[in-house]
C-alpha cells in the first residue's frame, strides 16, 4: 500500500484510493490542528463528491469564500473539502472546473491567513503527474492511502494492516487463521475496522482468535459482493451492476473469477427457465416470503445437480434465479451463457484490463441493441 503522510500542516490535502483510510487520515490532521473545531462551531464541511460541472464549480467557489473569511466563533476558521471527486475523471477535463481549480491553486499559493486551516481529501489517487498534487507539494502537508495494483501485493498488505490492527486489541492469531480472516474481508478498510471491533467484543478475556470464530462472526465479504453482483446482472440492473464492479475492481477481486462466475448463473437460469416452459418445473410463489422452485422428480433433480457441478444449490437461491429468468427466453438465455464462455477465454487472450472486459461484457448482456447485435 502507498501510505505516505506527512506531518499535520494548515494546509493538508489526503487521496488514494483507498477512500475509508483518506477520510480517517483527513479527520485526524483535523483533529490534531483543531481538536474543538466542529464543537466550537469553527469547522465548515464543503462536499466534493459531486457529479456535475456546476455542482464542482459552486464547491470550489464556496471553499474559496470559506477560506478568505474570519469565523464569528473562534481565533481559527476550519475547513474541509471533502471527497472530492473532480480532481480526477471527466469533470477534470471541463474548463470550468480546471479554471475554478486553478483559482484556488492561485489563492493558496500566495498564503493562507494565520487563522486559516484547510484540508482536502480526494476520493480517488491523483497520478504522479498531476498538476494539482506537484503544486501542492511545495505548497502543504500530503498524504497518500492506496492499494497495491497487483493482487498478490495487495493481498500481503491486507494481512498486514489486519495484523496491526489486531496486535492493537491484543488479539492472538495464527498465519491460517490471518489469511482466512483478510480474504474473508476483501480488501475492504472499513469492514477490516468493524469485524476487528466486533471479533474483539465476542472473544471476551479470551484473546487467541480460530477459524471457528471466523466462521461464527466475519462473513466472507468477496463473496457476498459477487453474490450481490450477479444477482443485479440476473434482475438487469446494469447501473447497479456497474457500480458493484466498481468497488470490487478496488478490492481486487478476480475479474475471472466473475465472468467464471456469471457464465454458470445464465447456465443455470436457462436451465430452469426450459424445465419451467417444459412443464417439468414450476416456480411457486409465496408471498413475502419468497418462492420455491418445484420440480417434477428426481431426475429433474440429478440435471439440477449437475449444472451446479454436483451440488445441491440453495433451494432459496434456486427460487431466485428461477424468478429472474422469467424475463428472457431460453434463447436469450443460451445466447448470454455462450458470450460469457467466450468472455472467460478473452480474459487470458485480450491486452485490456480483466474490469474494463467486465464492463464491455455488461453493456453486451444488458443492453438490448447490443444483445440482439450479439
Amino acid at each position: 500500500m502507498s501510505k505516505t503522510a506527512d506531518p499535520p500542516s494548515p494546509l493538508y490535502l489526503v487521496h488514494g484510493n483507498e477512500e475509508f483510510l483518506v477520510d480517517q487520515h483527513a479527520r485526524e490532521v483535523l483533529k490534531t490542528l483543531c481538536p474543538t473545531a466542529e464543537a466550537d462551531g469553527v469547522l465548515t464541511t464543503v462536499r466534493g463528491d459531486v457529479d456535475t460541472v456546476d455542482a464542482a464549480a459552486e464547491a470550489v467557489k464556496r471553499t474559496l469564500t470559506e477560506i478568505q473569511s474570519f469565523s464569528m466563533f473562534g481565533d481559527q476558521n476550519v475547513t474541509w473539502l471533502r471527497d472530492v471527486k473532480f480532481l480526477t475523471g471527466k469533470l477534470y477535463t471541463s474548463s470550468e472546473v480546471k479554471d475554478a481549480v486553478e483559482r484556488l491553486m492561485g489563492v493558496l499559493e500566495k498564503g493562507l491567513g494565520p487563522e486559516q486551516i484547510l484540508v482536502i481529501s480526494v476520493g480517488g489517487k491523483l497520478a504522479a503527474t498531476s498538476k494539482v498534487l506537484k503544486r501542492f507539494r511545495a505548497l502543504g502537508g500530503l498524504a497518500e492511502f492506496s492499494k497495491a495494483d497487483k493482487p498478490w501485493e495487495a493481498a500481503k498488505e491486507d494481512v498486514a494492516a489486519l495484523r496491526t490492527r489486531l496486535d492493537a486489541k491484543g488479539i492472538q492469531a495464527d498465519p491460517a487463521v490471518l489469511e482466512a480472516f483478510a480474504d474473508r474481508l476483501g480488501g475492504d478498510a472499513r469492514m477490516l475496522v468493524q469485524e476487528v471491533e466486533k471479533v474483539d467484543m465476542y472473544l471476551g478475556e479470551r484473546r487467541k482468535l480460530t477459524l471457528a470464530d471466523l466462521d461464527l462472526m466475519v462473513s466472507p465479504m468477496r463473496e457476498i459482493a459477487a453474490y450481490t453482483f450477479g444477482d443485479a446482472v440476473a434482475r438487469r440492473q446494469l447501473s447497479r451492476a456497474m457500480y458493484l464492479l466498481k468497488q470490487m475492481e478496488t478490492q481486487k477481486v478476480s475479474p475471472i473469477m466473475l465472468v467464471a462466475q456469471l457464465h454458470n448463473q445464465f447456465r443455470e437460469m436457462a436451465l430452469y427457465r426450459s424445465l419451467m416452459a417444459k412443464g417439468m418445473a414450476r416456480l411457486e410463489r409465496r408471498g413475502s416470503y419468497g418462492g420455491k422452485f418445484a420440480v417434477q422428480d428426481a431426475s429433474v433433480n440429478a440435471m439440477i445437480s449437475e449444472v451446479n457441478g454436483n451440488r445441491k444449490p440453495s433451494p432459496y437461491r434456486m427460487a431466485q434465479l428461477a424468478e429472474c429468468s422469467m424475463a428472457f427466453s431460453v434463447g436469450q438465455l443460451d445466447q448470454m451463457a455462450r458470450m460469457t464462455a467466450e468472455a472467460y477465454q478473452r480474459q487470458f487472450q485480450s491486452s485490456l484490463s480483466g474490469f474494463l472486459q467486465l464492463e464491455i461484457l455488461l453493456l453486451r448482456l444488458l443492453t438490448p441493441t447490443a444483445r440482439v447485435a450479439s
